[in-house]
């Protein structure tokens, strides 16, 4: 009985060996590290911090007015007749929803911008992708981190095999 056992386990085994191995391959790809790492990824964020960059001076310098105003208005108050000081709290009011909708505007743009720099790498990264798995015999290639993978071997993460033939495809779509 214990020999059968132990024969029906090996022929279970055996069997999952090879429909795995007859299943082909599968491996899987960090493309938040390829977005990363990659020349292409690294020249977008590096615009994109450059927009960020002037984005946010244009907020620093209207908020530091907004508070010079503030500030002025607070100081000469009780001195202002009622009716400048209405006028004056309104010009207040008006600046500071108009640095509001600049600041929403703002990140709302930014946000475009760093969807469309992704959307681009994403779609360039299609063709390397493929013929990677065509050439290398896979038959699924998953994302890592939006696939849902909790863990996967080394040797089926394609991440650095991805970065560099991508680097290359770029380099030469240049020249």
């Amino acid at each position: 009985m214990k020999i059968a056992l132990v024969v029906i386990g090996f022929i279970i085994l055996a069997s999952g060996l090879a429909f795995a191995q007859s299943a082909g391959k599968i491996g899987i790809v960090d493309l938040q590290r390829v977005i990363r790492d990659s020349q292409a990824g690294k020249t977008a964020k590096a615009a994109f911090e450059r927009e960020f960059q002037d984005k946010r001076r244009i907020i620093e310098q209207k908020t530091e007015q907004l508070s010079r105003m503030k500030q002025d208005f607070i100081a000469k108050a009780s001195v202002m007749e009622e009716n400048a000081r209405k006028q004056k709290a309104e010009e207040i009011d008006r600046i500071e929803k108009d640095l509001n909708r600049t600041r929403d505007d703002f990140r709302d743009e930014l946000q475009k911008r760093d969807f469309e720099l992704t959307q681009k790498i994403l779609s360039e990264l299609e063709g390397v992708i493929q013929k990677i798995g065509d050439s290398d015999g896979y038959v699924i290639i998953i994302e890592k981190t939006e696939g849902g993978v909790i863990y996967a071997a080394k040797g089926v993460d394609l991440t650095d095999k991805i970065i560099q033939p991508y680097d290359s495809t770029r380099r030469s779509s240049k020249k």
